[in-house]
């Protein structure tokens, strides 16, 4: 399940719902329409055993993510399956917009500026109301944090890993 290419995190399992074995799901935003029935999900538990739950319905209750998985019948397996992170077969994704990635295909970018100097590497996105903020490792160990705005980043190439940043003023400590 590791193979970034292939699987793509979904969401988590937060609770049971109900007592027909439905459970509510923590579930990424752009997601909520690749969850159909008949999906098949990849499973983990927080102890790292793997499985596939597959889906037999999915619906929206109160503005959260209800999943009826085929095998879970009772509020008793729901409650089992707490804690759990899913995963969605990258096919049944299918292909973002433009100037859109997944999160995991971009962690471990190397980031530079427009002018070509390394800025670091990308190791985590942080979901924020407005936009995304992409933290980035420097060299010497500082954290910068960029806002994911078209002004900010302007290219991303997945495929020689790397992104290339306007770094505005005021982004940087010593710009500050």
């Amino acid at each position: 399940m590791r193979d970034i290419d292939t699987w793509i995190e979904a969401g988590t399992i937060t609770r049971a719902h109900g007592v027909r074995g439905d459970v509510i799901v923590d579930l990424k935003p752009d997601l909520v329409a690749c969850l159909t029935e008949r999906i098949v999900l990849r499973t983990m538990t927080p102890g790292g055993a793997e499985s596939t739950l597959e889906i037999e319905r999915v619906r929206d209750h109160s503005g959260r993510v209800l999943v009826k998985f085929l095998t879970v019948e009772t509020r008793t397996a729901a409650e089992r399956l707490r804690g759990v992170r899913l995963w969605i077969d990258r096919e049944d994704v299918g292909p973002l917009g433009d100037d859109r990635w997944f999160v995991q295909d971009l962690i471990g970018l190397e980031v530079y500026s427009e002018d070509g100097e390394r800025i670091g590497e990308l190791v985590d996105v942080m979901p924020q109301p407005a936009n995304d903020v992409y933290v980035v490792h420097g060299p010497s160990g500082e954290e910068i944090l960029l806002p994911a705005i078209e002004q900010v980043i302007r290219t991303v190439d997945l495929e020689k890993r790397t992104m290339v940043v306007h770094l505005m003023k005021g982004l940087r400590r010593e710009d500050r």
